[in-house]
């Protein structure tokens, strides 16, 4: 059975990042630059080493952000071109961002100790813009993945079948509209359901639940890698790692 709670959890991601479009992604990068625009602007308040060293370090944060953000364009135009190479492509451009995401995991947390600096007048403002910052590259993370489980279908199965495929998965997962502001108790349980019930008839779904499995055996959850990497530490929250 897949349902536990990292499986639900991992169901909402991956529908995010199927429904996510080109004017949606578009969307997000302008507000992620603004977003981190308005981060460099907490460490002018405190002026010398201070700022400089803040500076520098989202001078790493963004090249890395945009570094994984144009490897996932790339998986997709791998993925929806017609070159016979194009699943090898796409899979390199997958183990690239793996690679790319441990040094924003390591970024991410010296960001972080760094943040222990800030003014106490400004820390709200700054845990808001984090948490800001923290569903931007959640979402990042729901296309990569979600292009992940398209290129193990794409190795057994035709373009326009995973693309069929996809719109039976997402008329199976949890309406996005009903359960806007559900609670997260009963969020997880609309999720863990569906998970049950795709279980249960995965041979209908050619292959899905077990690229899913596969996944899930080979990725850290975000909560499993923030354990890891940021959560002993006291400061400011901070955007949880991506992959």
């Amino acid at each position: 059975m897949i349902t536990n709670d990292r499986t639900t959890h991992f169901l909402s991601r991956l529908e995010t990042g199927f429904r996510m479009d080109a004017a949606r992604l578009e969307t997000l990068e302008q507000d992620l630059t603004a977003a981190l625009l308005r981060a460099r602007h907490f460490g002018k308040e405190q002026g010398g080493d201070w700022n400089t060293g803040w500076q520098q370090q989202w001078d790493h944060v963004e090249e890395l952000l945009r570094r994984i953000r144009w490897l996932v364009d790339e998986m997709e135009s791998s993925i929806e071109s017609s070159d016979p190479g194009r699943l090898k492509a796409s899979l390199a451009s997958w183990e690239t961002i793996q690679a790319e995401d441990a040094k924003l995991v390591a970024a991410l947390a010296a960001l972080r100790t760094h943040a222990i600096g800030l003014n106490p007048d400004v820390r709200d403002d700054w845990s808001r813009l984090a948490r800001t910052l923290e569903s931007h590259v959640e979402t990042i993370r729901s296309c990569a993945q979600a292009l992940r489980i398209k290129i193990e279908l794409l190795q057994k199965h035709s373009k326009a079948e995973v693309d069929q495929l996809v719109l039976e998965i997402l008329a199976r997962l949890p309406d996005r509209a009903r359960t806007e502001g559900m609670s997260a108790e009963i969020y997880a349980q609309e999720y863990a359901a569906a998970a049950k019930e795709l279980d249960k008839e995965h041979h209908k779904f050619l292959g899905f639940v077990d690229a899913v499995k596969a996944l899930l055996l080979w990725v850290e959850s975000p909560e499993e890698r923030t354990d890891k990497n940021l959560s002993k530490q006291t400061a400011p929250a901070l955007p949880v790692p991506i992959l």
